[in-house]
């Protein structure tokens, strides 16, 4: 003790320097935002590859359950969509003439689900397409939207966040226009705004989304109805709905890329400015 309090004592205009200069840092990429940008963008690409080291161990032994989930995926996507597999460009890609989206397959390396705002980190990034406020599906179904990005690495807000707000419509009642949030709660269950008292969705009723949207194509599964909840008020009720996709087990992911997404924003920009 002694000696570390001689230690201090002779240094100590060192070690001062040192954390004037660290608050500097800090205090900087906390204010100035092309410098906090960089700095999530640099620790994403460290975080994520601590976290993909750790998934590539867990994977090796799940190799076979991995493998076979995809192949029955594969065959499920080839009855529903003449598609082809692109293998030296690394993506699907529909070969139906009217298609406007690519899918952009990765592996989840990190997610949480039990906090009021999940993320979910996947190892592709810039360099390989991907985008801010791109979909991100999985094989079930819908996932969340593309929040940040680096070059290899990218960070997805999930169904399973207090901003997640997503437009669906109940497929088997008129196909109505609802919404779909996370009431911060169980991960398997989200709920669903906006039903019409007229309506009387059934337990199992299939939620997909919709056709007002430019991140997810329409007619993607998002859930199914576990529970209507009438409004005390008799105007619009509620539903609880379970989720497609079970986030806990979440391993593989496709990043939708919409390839008329510029174009659309350009148009919608230009609408809002009139």
């Amino acid at each position: 003790m002694y000696n570390l309090l001689r230690f201090i004592q002779k240094h100590h205009f060192v070690i001062l320097f040192l954390v004037l200069e660290v608050l500097c840092v800090v205090m900087l990429t906390m204010t100035q935002s092309y410098h906090r940008q960089k700095r999530i963008n640099t620790t994403n690409d460290i975080v994520g590859r601590i976290y993909q080291t750790g998934t590539r161990v867990g994977d090796y032994f799940r190799l076979g359950k991995i493998n076979s989930e995809l192949a029955e995926e594969n065959a499920m996507l080839r009855r529903q969509l003449a598609v082809v597999t692109d293998t030296t460009q690394g993506y699907q890609q529909v070969v139906n003439a009217d298609t406007i989206y690519n899918f952009i397959p990765a592996r989840v390396v990190n997610s949480t689900v039990n906090r009021p705002n999940n993320y979910i980190m996947i190892d592709k990034g810039r360099e390989d397409g991907i985008e801010k406020d791109m979909g991100v599906i999985s094989p079930e179904g819908i996932v969340g939207i593309v929040t940040d990005v680096s070059s290899h690495y990218a960070s997805v807000m999930s169904l399973l966040h207090s901003y997640s707000i997503t437009s669906v419509r109940l497929k088997n009642n008129d196909d109505q226009l609802v919404t779909l949030r996370w009431e911060n709660t169980n991960y398997r269950y989200g709920t669903v705004d906006g039903i019409p008292t007229h309506l009387r969705p059934q337990k199992g009723d299939t939620v997909v989304t919709s056709s007002y949207s430019f991140i997810f194509p329409e007619n993607l599964m998002a859930g199914t109805i576990e529970e209507l909840i009438p409004s005390p008020s008799g105007t619009l009720n509620t539903a609880k709905i379970r989720y497609a996709t079970d986030f806990a087990s979440l391993k593989t992911v496709y990043v939708i890329q919409h390839t008329n997404k510029a174009e659309l924003d350009s148009l919608y920009q230009h609408q809002q400015h009139q």
